[in-house]
């Protein structure tokens, strides 16, 4: 008795399927990954705001920013200092824990060198703002954004979302999926009490 294999034909065709099927569902994984990322995103922005107003409360100020070195204070001498280049700083997990620790961005900026390590997201505060000679700083991008009550506004924590990118140029636009999945905008949380945009 003589054993049958398959045929070069009948091997091209379930070869073919499984790419036809491939080709649908890789799309959606990657569409489904990026809505999984920008909700982290949003998920960790609302634990941390938690924990810069529980610091508030302990200190009746809201802690300064980071510069990239690591722990020291964002540097209110250097003129070249804009306060939108401020991140999360560490005196929210030590000595005290306001939060275990400091969520890292999961959408790390596209640009070489733009971020020599991984950081929290960018963060501004209204002290830090006065003291580098743009007080109008935060109400001004509050503003543009539409976001209401911009005067009572103290911080701001913004992620680059999807696209990678620092959307500095105007119009500012906040991260909208109805635009795409992966559209321009960042993804912006200010406080006290506004919250995501």
């Amino acid at each position: 008795m003589q054993m049958r294999g398959f045929t070069l034909i009948e091997l091209l065709i379930v070869v073919a399927i499984i790419a036809i099927l491939a080709a649908i569902a890789v799309p959606n994984f990657l569409e489904a990954q990026t809505r999984s990322k920008v909700s982290r995103v949003k998920s960790d922005m609302r634990a941390t705001a938690t924990a810069l107003e529980a610091y508030a409360v302990d200190h009746n100020a809201y802690p300064p920013p980071i510069a990239y070195e690591g722990p020291a204070p964002f540097s209110v001498k250097d003129p070249t200092d804009d306060p939108e280049e401020g991140f999360t700083p560490y005196r929210l997990t030590t000595p005290v824990a306001y939060i275990s620790s400091l969520p890292i961005d999961v959408f790390e900026v596209a640009e070489e060198g733009e971020h020599p390590k991984k950081v929290s997201w960018h963060y501004a505060e209204q002290r830090t703002c006065e003291a580098l000679g743009e007080p109008d700083h935060l109400r001004n991008i509050a503003e543009e954004l539409t976001v209401g009550n911009p005067s009572g506004i103290r911080w701001m924590l913004f992620s680059h979302g999807p696209n990678l990118e620092h959307d500095e140029d105007p119009p500012l636009v906040h991260y909208d999926p109805t635009n795409g999945t992966v559209s321009r905008g960042d993804i912006y949380c200010f406080g006290p009490g506004v919250g995501l945009r």
